[in-house]
């Protein structure tokens, strides 16, 4: 998926993002991990609009919730997609037994407003140093 500009890779990026977050019973981590990393990240992916996912833990916050999932698409679609609609409809053992472990869950569905969709912000001044604050 990726291109060349020049000597610099370009990612594929999508308009879109879904925002899952999850609070999950302590004894039961590694399980709901296990699901996470192991059934629920494939299967979604296999869904065509899906571009990327990616997972974070909770380091620092307040009233955050402990897991997080951004999950990159092309746009809304897929989550109207039968192949969507089929995976919700039949779900795995383990997701049943973890689903009961979920403690609290948000869920959001954003649309890119800046800069101009399929971009980004990056850093390609190749300066990792101490930084100036933008206004004294």
């Amino acid at each position: 998926m990726a291109q060349k500009n020049g000597n610099a890779p370009l990612q594929h990026i999508g308009n879109t993002v879904l925002v899952v977050t999850m609070e999950v019973d302590a004894e039961y981590e590694e399980e709901f991990n296990e699901w996470y990393n192991e059934q629920h990240l494939p299967e979604r992916m296999a869904i065509p609009g899906y571009v990327s996912a990616r997972r974070f833990k909770l380091e620092d916050g307040n009233n955050a919730l402990k897991y997080l999932c951004i999950w990159e698409m092309e746009d809304g679609s897929p989550l109207q997609s039968e192949m969507y609609k089929d995976q919700n409809a039949h779900p795995t053992e383990l997701y049943l037994r973890v689903n009961e472990t979920i403690k609290a869950r948000t869920r959001g569905l954003y649309h890119q407003i800046y800069p101009e969709p399929g971009t980004s912000f990056e850093d390609h001044s190749g300066f990792h140093g101490e930084r100036l604050p933008a206004h004294p």
